[in-house]
């Protein structure tokens, strides 16, 4: 065989693998759906239900090593977030990220005359998921 014929055979190989490796690949939108593990018992469609007197509720994700932030809002208005909070501490609740995929919500007891709600986005790489926590009144 020429030189030439041999050096097209490889660049042919080259172009089949690149190809192959490029079809194979995950696209946008294929990420599996976040699982998760918690302590709460009364949850329902990651809408929990707080009692009156608060609560520490942990919930880890249990098929991504971690995952972040990417909205907050309180009795539905939004809050600024920054990706990068991994400690959020407000007047009735906290949430903190351990480990990088664990996270820990705790929400003082509500003595105020209103219901209270926490919404909080959570984002892993193109996977998104969110809790509801809400809270009656007095």
């Amino acid at each position: 065989m020429k030189t030439g014929n041999l050096f097209k055979i490889f660049l042919l190989m080259i172009f089949a693998a690149i190809f192959v490796a490029c079809e194979s690949q995950e696209k946008d939108g294929d990420w599996d759906p976040m699982k998760w593990e918690t302590n709460v018992s009364n949850i329902n469609k990651n809408k929990i239900e707080v009692p009156n007197e608060g609560g520490v509720y942990v919930i880890k994700c249990t098929n991504y090593k971690s995952f972040w932030i990417n909205a907050l809002s309180e009795s539905g208005e939004s809050l600024p977030i920054s990706y990068e909070d991994k400690k959020i501490e407000r007047e009735w609740y906290s949430i903190k990220i351990d480990d990088g995929n664990t996270m820990t919500v705790s929400i003082l007891s509500n003595s105020s005359d209103d219901n209270r709600t926490l919404g909080i986005g959570i984002q892993a790489g193109n996977a998104f998921d969110s809790f509801l926590f809400e809270q009656n009144k007095n």
